[in-house]
């Protein structure tokens, strides 16, 4: 809604009596006389954003006052926004009209709103032009770029207040409202300036990024841009909806922005201890994300063969870790924060398996607890060599701090050959920095490879880093020819530890209350 909307139907409209609608304007019964028969009339202004006016002669500082209102309050942000439904663009009409100004107030130029079929949006920039019979020329040109409420940030700046950096002016203004500075640059996602850099040197600024690949690689590009030169710098996104209009509709407040990336995250690192020093340090005890099982810091990849259920045991694990139970022994125990990025599945696919095994972890009387567990499927896959994948999956860890990350599989990871070391090289060198900036628990699944003379091999498919990279290695293979296969031996492949107690065999669980995979009794024995 643009300003002018806000103040009709946020701030006059609440207030008054006998409301009706008429001809793009309102009638309404006068405040500051007894009146029976609505004689206010409230319509937009052409130099302002409303003009009030009582047929009965009432003027407008008397009414204000019966409405507890001053000039102030319906005049907000006049000079940057205002709604012209009728304002004609090569577009369309405009829906809204933002002014770009310099540090003087000077108008350079103007972008348009411009609504479109279906929901969706277009914008119209135009610069004043005395020489042409609109008064308006639609192309830029030249003409001078400057941020959003120029002046305005220029004066938050100096008074050494935050600057809210968002993609578009809705959510400039949205925030405004919501009592911080905040300012865009015209065009939106991927059209910074190196000429707007200076504007922020020492500023503290907090860059919000919209919640989708566009937004989040702007915030990017501005954060590497003003690396430096800002004072302070985070990058946030929102904790509801697309975007920082969404997030504050939704009740959310400035301080509930989600922060994903922040310069401390990149401080310079002490230089090392003398062996002396080393030794003094006494180690904290091994903390668990799923007792006997996982600690954090460790990584396991999870093998198995098509078909055969090793996702679904990975699902389970995840699901049971965020309720606190233990996936095997039923044991319980704090509840992990889990984040699941699977980047194989649908959606839809997600939510039948993730909904069983919630039933379940409710039927056992341990329900994940509202923010326990975080979702996100990415079937067409995620590049994790490449540097923008790379930076989202950091960014959601930050974001979701979990004590598990559950990623894969493996060869959805990356685009390149899986037998190429370089490729594997990348993506185990991005996850690691995401587990270690979360300092959690990780489990990768990943196929295991096509064997020979009909027997298969649990080591994972493609390079031979894979096989040296995890502290543990565990994955399933069929103990029967039955399709489906509903008993399964539990093989290490890597890294055995004596200390971890996984099942040697799981047979498929058939009670009401079973998990998919329930540890076979006759393996009990084997248990450490």
């Amino acid at each position: 809604m643009s300003t002018v909307g806000e103040i009709l139907h946020d701030t006059l409209l609440p207030r008054l009596h006998g409301v009706r609608q008429q001809s793009g304007s309102f009638i309404a019964r006068c405040p500051a006389h007894e009146d029976n028969n609505p004689s206010l009339s409230i319509t937009p202004g052409k130099t302002q954003p409303v003009v009030l006016r009582c047929h009965a002669g009432c003027d407008t500082e008397a009414i204000l006052a019966a409405l507890e209102l001053t000039w102030q309050d319906i005049s907000a942000d006049r000079e940057d926004t205002r709604h012209d439904a009728d304002e004609w663009t090569p577009a369309g009409p405009a829906s809204d009209v933002y002014d770009y100004r310099d540090e003087t107030g000077q108008l350079l130029f103007q972008v348009l709103r411009v609504p479109q079929p279906g929901g969706k949006k277009t914008f119209r920039q135009r610069v004043p032009d005395p020489a042409s019979k609109s008064g308006w020329r639609w192309k830029l040109d030249d003409t001078r770029r400057v941020l959003y409420r120029l002046p305005e940030l220029t004066a938050a700046v100096e008074a050494g207040q935050p600057v809210y950096l968002v993609e578009g002016e809705k959510d400039v203004h949205a925030l405004v409202r919501a009592g911080v500075a905040a300012t865009c640059n015209s065009g939106g996602a991927g059209k910074w300036r190196p000429e707007y850099d200076a504007w922020f040197v020492d500023a503290d600024v907090v860059i919000v990024a919209d919640r989708d690949k566009p937004g989040q690689a702007h915030a990017r590009e501005v954060a590497d841009a003003l690396t430096g030169v800002a004072g302070s710098l985070r990058i946030v996104e929102p904790a509801a909806g697309k975007d920082a209009a969404d997030h504050l509709a939704a009740g959310k407040s400035v301080d509930e922005f989600v922060t994903t990336w922040s310069e401390q995250q990149h401080a310079p690192i002490d230089l090392a201890p003398d062996l002396f020093e080393f030794l003094s340090v006494v180690d904290p005890p091994t903390v668990w994300v799923v007792p006997g099982l996982l600690e954090r810091g460790d990584r396991l990849i999870w093998t198995g063969t098509e078909g055969l259920g090793k996702s679904l045991c990975v699902r389970m694990i995840a699901v049971a870790a965020a309720a606190g139970i233990h996936p095997f022994t039923g044991e319980t125990f704090d509840p992990a924060r889990v984040l699941y990025i699977d980047c194989e599945n649908s959606e839809r696919q997600g939510r039948r398996h993730f909904r069983n095994l919630e039933r379940v972890a409710r039927g056992k009387r341990r329900p994940v607890p509202d923010q326990g567990m975080f979702v996100i499927h990415r079937p067409a896959g995620i590049d994790l060599s490449r540097l923008e994948d790379a930076a989202w999956l950091m960014e959601r860890v930050t974001a979701h701090k979990p004590d598990l990350l559950v990623c894969g599989p493996f060869y959805r990871l990356h685009a390149g050959d899986s037998e190429e070391e370089s490729a594997a090289r990348k993506v185990v060198a991005a996850l690691d920095a995401a587990r270690v900036a979360a300092d959690c628990a990780l489990i990768v699944e990943h196929h295991a490879p096509h064997g020979h003379n009909g027997t298969r091999q649990l080591r994972p498919f493609g390079s031979s880093l894979l096989m040296r990279w995890p502290e543990m290695g565990m994955g399933i293979a069929p103990m029967s020819e039955e399709t489906p296969c509903r008993h399964v031996a539990v093989k290490a492949w890597r890294g055995n530890r004596d200390e971890r107690h996984w099942p040697r065999a799981l047979r498929w669980g058939t009670g009401e209350l079973d998990w998919p995979w329930v540890i076979d009794e006759s393996s009990a024995k084997d248990w450490g």
